[in-house]
């Protein structure tokens, strides 16, 4: 199950510093294909750990994985203008797939998810978050 991203995500001697992902989406923000195709492919075994990680503690099924990865990407591409090249980029990656969690929770049969308060945390919104 790991060994979709295990070689690339896990690796610290391989895996981009904050600075560099800050810089590819800075590229990415002035509407540069190949730097967007860059951050796909950099950020994807990122996003896959994450989901993969919510299938080990039973918060997903695991054939959601890959609709959760691209349901990231498009929110990811819906705020990218709201990003702030000061901010942690690996942060706003895992906020963006929280909330992409959240989405997926509320949209199943029966979910208890409340919408959060301006001054509560994403993770107090769902139980099953709580944990993350």
């Amino acid at each position: 199950m790991a060994e979709r991203y295990r070689g690339s995500c896990l690796d610290r001697v391989h895996r981009p510093a904050n600075e560099e992902l800050c810089a590819l989406m800075a590229d990415v923000l002035e509407h540069d294909t190949p730097a967007s195709l860059q951050l796909i492919a950099t950020v994807t075994p990122l996003l896959l750990a994450f989901f993969e990680g919510q299938v080990q503690a039973a918060r997903v099924e695991r054939a959601s994985v890959d609709a959760l990865v691209q349901q990231a990407f498009m929110t990811l591409h819906r705020r990218r203008a709201d990003y702030d090249v000061n901010t942690p980029f690996r942060a706003w990656l895992i906020d963006t797939a929280r909330d992409t969690l959240l989405e997926h929770l509320r949209s199943q049969p029966g979910a208890e998810v409340v919408a959060p308060a301006a001054s509560t945390s994403l993770l107090n919104c769902h139980r099953a978050l709580r944990a993350i």
